[in-house]
């Protein structure tokens, strides 16, 4: 009977201590399991025998760390956006020596291979590394690009020429460094008030000279239709009046060549026969003393 107590009281610890080492190996387990979300990459750093940095990046999936001597930081490598304006905004020179107020946007993603490299040289987030690292590689190239140009040039004519300038140079510093520059703009260039007062005025003057020289065209065109109607008229009436010139000249020569036929048809025997057509037999009442003389024709 007391063999069997004791059977059962060994079950009872063996079973006991069974479970406890179950559940601590679920704790063990539990505390090294870990879970890289998608859209990020996991960097290995190992705290014990000196530490460091595992040069391949963890996937996204379920990783198991080793107990109290692994951590895994995780780094997004989809993509970011840093935006630049208002108080960080960035502020520069121009060729002149004038402060240029910039608004900057930018668009990267990290190369998932690099990620380790990133975190061994920051040791910092994503977020810290933009607003400083980035940030200042911009910086750099806004300030060696924009001395080049006058405050003028910058707010007008030579912005995009710029933009273009500092994007190659921004993308040439971070590419090595594992930052996938995807989009850079430049959404405001502000010099002092009295430079863009200076460009208004100016551009005011051009345009009023713009429209002065459209006027004077205007004028000019009206002033050459005015001159093409006039030559048209004159010609115009000119035509007529060499027409009416022919058309009386015409019209003479026909007078007189009928007046020439005509003449050359009347003879004395025409003449006296109209006469006697005409004469109804009665001599005139009146005569002056005279009898009329009619010829008559000869048989």
């Amino acid at each position: 009977m007391r063999n069997r107590q004791l059977g059962n009281i060994t079950v009872i610890i063996v079973g006991a201590l069974l479970g406890l080492g179950a559940l601590g190996g679920a704790c063990v387990a539990i505390t090294k399991y870990e879970r890289i979300e998608h859209g990020y990459v996991g960097v290995s750093v190992t705290k014990c025998s000196g530490g460091g940095v595992a040069t391949a990046p963890i996937p996204s999936g379920i990783y198991w760390r080793e107990l109290f001597c692994e951590d895994v930081v995780e780094y997004p490598i989809s993509m970011q956006n840093l935006i630049l304006q208002g108080p960080e905004g960035i502020t520069v020179n121009s060729s002149e020596g004038l402060a240029v107020e910039i608004d900057i946007a930018l668009n990267f993603t990290l190369e998932s291979s690099k990620v380790p490299t990133i975190y061994s040289k920051w040791r910092s987030n994503i977020e810290d590394i933009s607003h400083k690292y980035v940030r200042q590689t911009i910086r750099e190239g806004l300030q060696l690009t924009f001395a080049k140009y006058t405050a003028e040039e910058l707010y007008s004519t030579k912005k995009e020429a710029g933009r273009a300038e500092v994007e190659k140079y921004v993308v040439t510093k971070l590419a090595p460094e594992g930052f996938i520059l995807s989009q850079f703009t430049i959404n405001r260039i502000q010099p002092p008030p009295a430079v863009i007062a200076a460009i208004n005025q100016k551009v005011a003057m051009v345009q009023e000279a713009q429209r002065s020289e459209q006027e004077v065209r205007k004028k000019q065109a009206e002033a050459a239709q005015s001159v093409a109607v006039a030559e048209g008229q004159a010609k115009a009436m000119k035509a007529a009046a060499e027409g009416e010139a022919t058309a009386i000249t015409l019209r003479a020569e026909a007078q007189a060549k009928a007046n020439k036929i005509l003449a050359e048809s009347v003879t004395p025997a025409l003449i006296e026969y109209e006469k006697m057509r005409k004469w109804n037999g009665t001599l005139p009442q009146f005569t002056g003393g005279a009898t009329p003389l009619i010829q008559m024709p000869v048989r």
